[in-house]
């Protein structure tokens, strides 16, 4: 099972603590809540409808000010575009104020440098430090009475004053300010966990019948539900329903989002939903609630007449939107380069400092072009290589991409044009370009 936080961190002057917890375990998340109190009352002072998640031995940070006003969140991860995933997040009173990339809150460019938020030591604990390595080892980032100091991945120091939310200062070099901060002791936070519950996590039974929100779905909608070990699973167009929220302690579920075919109405499961008990046994009441995505069908019609029209006007829509993918010049929000050369300049806008100088490095280009992530796979994904796009034309109609395996090729080959570009030769494409001139016309 996996673990999922729940911490407290304390202001510098001992008066108030903010106490979080996560009710989903992927890290870090937004989704759970935190609790701002103040030492001489148990009650809350005020709630925000997130988490603030801190993991022993990963390099997150909170701080809380003095006046329990104040909160800021740090961490080098970012997933998405919503502003309180960024970097760094800014509250007053529980409203986000500010927020950060690594590189805006650190002041520099990722393209011409290792910029990541936080410093880290690869010397092993065993080994034998002098007093500044230990130091900066273990506290690369502290909040000294509402002053947060940060090193980064340059050994630059950045410095937030959390009373005001203002950065102060940032790249100094962090031997011009050891001796200032070498007695700085860290504000460390409780961190506990709780087991995710992995096994009851992935559908909704009514505590009233012990039928399963799947099946009563099929019957308020009057369809056909068809479980996916179902031998006619696939003959069929099936429907579906996206369920994201919060199922608490006494079995009501919350809903966050909730996404579904237009086969469905809408609002006739979102009553059911919101008037049906659940079971929850397997939640306990400290747990309070944990956070369930579900995707509830296939469902189609009963009528087989029916479900068979269905599944070819899909069909039909399904291959009149490929076809449509092969001239777009956006896919997903996505520019698709339309040749070679565009490939090498679109690479130089999304390529960054460290990754530059990996490939540069490289003796095997087969690590970048893995199926397990970096690069090659980027391309061909986001590029839609997989999925069809004008690039892909661009390179099948020259003869590269159509063998077996042929997708990564194509990647490869963009990937081994990037690194002759990075050394110098912005020319070499045309190059390319005439030893696999275009085979097919349209």
């Amino acid at each position: 099972m996996q673990i999922v936080p729940f911490s407290e961190t304390f202001s510098y002057n001992g008066e108030f603590k903010l106490v979080s917890k996560s009710y989903d375990d992927s890290f870090p998340n937004l989704k759970g809540e935190s609790f701002v109190y103040y030492k001489a009352n148990p009650k809350e002072i005020y709630k925000i409808n997130r988490s603030f998640d801190l993991y022993d031995g990963y390099p997150f940070f909170c701080a809380i000010s003095n006046d329990g006003r104040k909160i800021i969140y740090i961490h080098n991860e970012y997933d998405d575009e919503t502003e309180e995933s960024k970097n760094v997040t800014f509250y007053v009173d529980g409203k986000l104020v500010k927020a950060f990339k690594t590189d805006e809150f650190l002041k520099c460019d990722l393209k011409k440098g290792n910029c990541n938020m936080f410093y880290f030591s690869n010397i092993d604990n065993g080994s034998e430090l002098n007093d500044k390595s230990l130091f900066l080892k273990n506290n690369f980032v502290l909040n000294h009475n509402d002053t947060i100091y940060i090193t980064d991945s340059r050994e630059k120091v950045s410095i937030f004053d959390l009373n005001n939310g203002e950065l102060i200062k940032s790249n100094l070099s962090f031997d011009s300010i050891y001796n200032q901060i070498k007695d700085y002791k860290k504000i460390e936070p409780k961190i506990s966990y709780y087991q995710f519950p992995y096994n009851n996590a992935y559908q909704l039974i009514s505590k009233e019948n012990n039928e399963d929100l799947l099946i009563s779905i099929g019957k308020l909608s009057k369809l056909k539900y068809t479980p996916l070990d179902d031998p006619k699973f696939s003959k069929y167009k099936q429907f579906f329903i996206q369920l994201n929220g919060y199922l608490d302690f006494d079995g009501n579920f919350e809903i966050e989002k909730i996404n579904m075919d237009s086969i469905f109405d809408e609002s006739k499961i979102k009553n059911f939903i919101n008037s049906t008990k659940f079971q929850s046994d397997f939640i306990t009441e400290s747990d309070s609630k944990i956070y369930m995505t579900l995707i509830l069908g296939g469902y189609r019609d009963f009528k087989k007449k029916i479900a068979k029209k269905m599944t070819n006007d899909f069909k039909i829509l399904e291959e009149n939107k490929r076809k449509k993918r092969f001239t777009d010049e956006y896919i997903d929000g996505i520019y698709i380069p339309i040749d070679m050369y565009e490939c090498m300049i679109e690479l130089d806008k999304l390529v960054d400092y460290e990754l530059r100088e990996k490939l540069l490095k490289s003796e095997d280009l087969n690590e970048f072009n893995s199926h397990t992530g970096g690069l090659g796979m980027w391309i061909r994904n986001n590029w839609s290589i997989n999925g069809g796009s004008r690039l892909l034309i661009y390179f099948l109609d020259r003869n590269v991409g159509n063998k077996i395996f042929g997708n990564d090729d194509i990647s490869k080959n963009i990937i081994e044009q990037y690194l002759i570009w990075l050394k110098g030769d912005k020319n070499a494409w045309k190059k390319w370009e005439e030893n696999n001139t275009k085979k097919i016309n349209h």
